[in-house]
This record gives C-alpha cells, sequence and structure tokens, in this order.
C-alpha cells in the first residue's frame, strides 16, 4: 500500500513538474557556407532556445572560452518550429574566430549555452583544422551603402555649385599570425577597376585619388571622408579578437555629376570596388557592387526616401503607441502623413537627427535632422492586427509611399 501511495506521488511530482526545469537546448552549425578548415576569420553559426530564455552562448576552444557569440540573430525556420518560446523571434547567434590566435593544427570548438535561470550545456562539437600563414590572410570587409544596383544621383550641370554627393561606407578588417602583420593600413575606392577619383572642390584638382590616407573632413560631403578609422562599436561583439573592429568603419563621397560631365564616366551601370591594403603589404579586392549613375536633369523631380524605425513588424501594442522613422526628399519634405488601415491618424513631426542618415545622405534640405515621430492612441482601435503606412509629401507637392508595418493592438477590456 505504501509503495503504491510513493508511486502515485513520484508521478504526480513528475506531473507537476514546471516548464522552466528543462535545459536550454539549440543546435550548432559549424562554419558558414560549410567546410572544416579555416584561416584567418572562421564565421560560425548556430541557435539556441530555453524556456527560460538564453543569457549567452560562448565558444570553447580546446576547452577554454574564446568569446561571447553575438547572439539574438533571425532564423525563421527555428522560429516557426518553437513559437512560444521568449526568444525564439532571433534565436540565432554568430561568432567570428580568430584562428590566428592558435596553433595551426587540428581543435575542437564548443558553444556553451547559458539559460537566464543559470542552466549550462554544451552543444555538439566540431573539429576543424586551422592553417595560418601570413601570405593567405588577406584584409576582408563589406560595402553596406549602398545597395547593389543602387541607383546614384548627381548635378551634373558644372556651372552650378551646389554639388551633391553620394556616401559609399562599410567597415575594412584583417587579422594576423604576427603583430606587424595585423590591421588595415588603407582603403581605397575603385571605380570600373581604375583608382581615379576624389570629390571635386574648387579649384578643380588635376589628380584625382580616392584613398583613405587622403583623409578629410567637409560637412558639404557630410563629414569624414575618404576615410578609415570610423567608429564601428557594433562590430566589437562580432569581431572581438580583432584591434581594429572598434574603429573599422571606411566612408567615401562620389560627385557623380562630376564624374559623368568632368570625367567622362557614361551615365548607366558602373562597377564600384574596395580595395584594402593590410600593415603586411598585403592587398585585397574585399566587395564589389554594381551601380547606376545618373544626372538630376535627366530624371526630374525624384521621390523621397526614407523608413519606419518604429513599429517593427507584429509587434504588440497597448495604450498610447510611438513611431518614428526617417524621411528625406531632393526637393525638401513637406508633410509626413501616418495612416493606420488606410485611414490617417496624424502628422508626424520632422526635425529629429539622426547621424547615421545624416552622414549618407549629404546635402539633402533636412539631412542634419531627417527624423521624424508621432503618438497616437491605440484604444481607438479594435484589438487585434493592423496596418500602419507612412507617406512623404515633398515640396512640390508629389507623394511617395516609404513603408508599411504590421503592428497588433493588445488593450485590456473594460
Amino acid at each position: 500500500m505504501k509503495r503504491n501511495i510513493v508511486m502515485v506521488l513520484a508521478v504526480a511530482l513528475l506531473v507537476s513538474a514546471p516548464a522552466w526545469a528543462a535545459k536550454p537546448f539549440g543546435v550548432f552549425g559549424g562554419k558558414v557556407g560549410g567546410g572544416n578548415s579555416a584561416a584567418g576569420m572562421l564565421p560560425l553559426h548556430g541557435w539556441a532556445l530555453d524556456d527560460n530564455g538564453i543569457e549567452y552562448v560562448d565558444i570553447l576552444v580546446d576547452g577554454a572560452v574564446a568569446g561571447r557569440t553575438h547572439y539574438g540573430r533571425s532564423r525563421p525556420k527555428v522560429t516557426e518550429q518553437y513559437p512560444s518560446y521568449p526568444d525564439s523571434a532571433l534565436p540565432g547567434w554568430a561568432f567570428q574566430l580568430d584562428t590566428t590566435h592558435y596553433l595551426n593544427g587540428v581543435h575542437t570548438i564548443t558553444p556553451r549555452v547559458k539559460s537566464r535561470a543559470g542552466e549550462v550545456i554544451n552543444l555538439r562539437s566540431q573539429r576543424f583544422q586551422f592553417g595560418n600563414l601570413t601570405h593567405v590572410l588577406d584584409p576582408f570587409g563589406k560595402i553596406e551603402f549602398p545597395q547593389h544596383q543602387a541607383e546614384l544621383r548627381g548635378n551634373c550641370n558644372m556651372a552650378d555649385t551646389n554639388r551633391r554627393y553620394s556616401v559609399i561606407s562599410g567597415y575594412a578588417l584583417d587579422s594576423g599570425v604576427q603583430e606587424a602583420d595585423t590591421g588595415v593600413a588603407y582603403v581605397e575606392l575603385l571605380i570600373d577597376g581604375a583608382h581615379t577619383y576624389t570629390p571635386v572642390f574648387t579649384p578643380v584638382p588635376d589628380i584625382f585619388q580616392a584613398s583613405s590616407r587622403d583623409c578629410f573632413f567637409n560637412s558639404v560631403t557630410g563629414g569624414q571622408t575618404n576615410c578609415y578609422g570610423l567608429r564601428r562599436m557594433d562590430l566589437v561583439p562580432i569581431f572581438p579578437g580583432l584591434k581594429d573592429a572598434p574603429h573599422s568603419g571606411y566612408r567615401f563621397a562620389l560627385d557623380v555629376g562630376y564624374l559623368i560631365s568632368g570625367l567622362g564616366y557614361g551615365p548607366g551601370s558602373h562597377r564600384l570596388s574596395v580595395r584594402v591594403g593590410d600593415a603586411f603589404e598585403q592587398i585585397s579586392i574585399i566587395d564589389e557592387i554594381v551601380v547606376t549613375l545618373t544626372c538630376d536633369e535627366f530624371l526630374g523631380d525624384e521621390e523621397s526616401i526614407g523608413d519606419i524605425g518604429q513599429p517593427r513588424d507584429g509587434q504588440l501594442f497597448s495604450g498610447i503607441m510611438r513611431v518614428n522613422g526617417w524621411a528625406l526628399d531632393w526637393e525638401g519634405v513637406q508633410r509626413i502623413q501616418v495612416l493606420v488601415d488606410a485611414a490617417p491618424v496624424g502628422d508626424a513631426t520632422h526635425g529629429f537627427t539622426r547621424p547615421t542618415v545624416t552622414s549618407s545622405y549629404p546635402g539633402y534640405p533636412e539631412s542634419a535632422a531627417p527624423g521624424w515621430e508621432l503618438s497616437f492612441d491605440t484604444r481607438d482601435f479594435e484589438n487585434g492586427e493592423h496596418f500602419l503606412e507612412v507617406i512623404v509629401t515633398d515640396d512640390l507637392g508629389n507623394d511617395t509611399f516609404i513603408g508599411r508595418r504590421r503592428f497588433v493592438v493588445a488593450n485590456p477590456r473594460p
């Protein structure tokens, strides 16, 4: 009889055990793109979840912690499979392991996951071959702005002193097996493979060069121009082992009108390349994009540009809802209208600073303060799904649709 009672109590305790007793779980995806060998930076990825939420994911090399991953990345299939977990919207993690800190040979890499409740597990380990030699450790990086196939416009009337500049920006990094071989020495911008351009000032120079060795500051071009070493603290958790990560940004500014009218570059498609040299004189084309060059005179009034920062798609709101974003127009911004379910809810207040936008779009009438904001009461709407839209009107009266976001109203019922 006592035995039966004990068994019943044990089953009852087992059934009533809270869900948070479960350990974290996830998958180590290994090297981005596959493979089990690496030189220089080794990009690793995976995902992890826990019913209490994930506190962090660390990377261990041969049992020793190499660094903390950048947790909170999109993994749509994982989100779909595990929708109810605290971090299921962004369960992915990524880590750039600097393999130059280790001896060449085979090493074991293990992700260690810790939940917010203090539970710790190791995901399944993988083995990788490290093979670092000075001559194979080229600089690397990315062109982040503009996007591939962007249209870059310029003022092709060279008699007009009001010039227009298009920004090319991104980051560049370098790893090495020796201190003297580590770090970026310079960054260059090439147009169609040629190294022949610099922003134009009066008097017009006879020699053109776009290199970070000629860095200068000018408010007309939007600040630091032809420069490497701009602050990029967002890259520190992604590339924690690289000394240049905190100041790895570069920025160039092109006068597209002068390229076309002054230097003879034809309107249409052109290739922009970023070439980087490291401290050991290793040189690499780190990224390339194709852009279309054109003149303002060819197209006339252009559409407004902008983005919605808040809300994010699917975000939940109750009470007062604050929305924001940014907007610019070469002819000037007259009005920013916010609509919910195709019905106007008000005009946004324009004139908030957005330093990143200002740096990327110099010369626009409102580029110094392109941000906008608006608040409204969600209690004026039924609980459930709604759609927010933003329309920008320029000073010529032309409208541009900026974007659309889905959001959910969840107010307590009276």
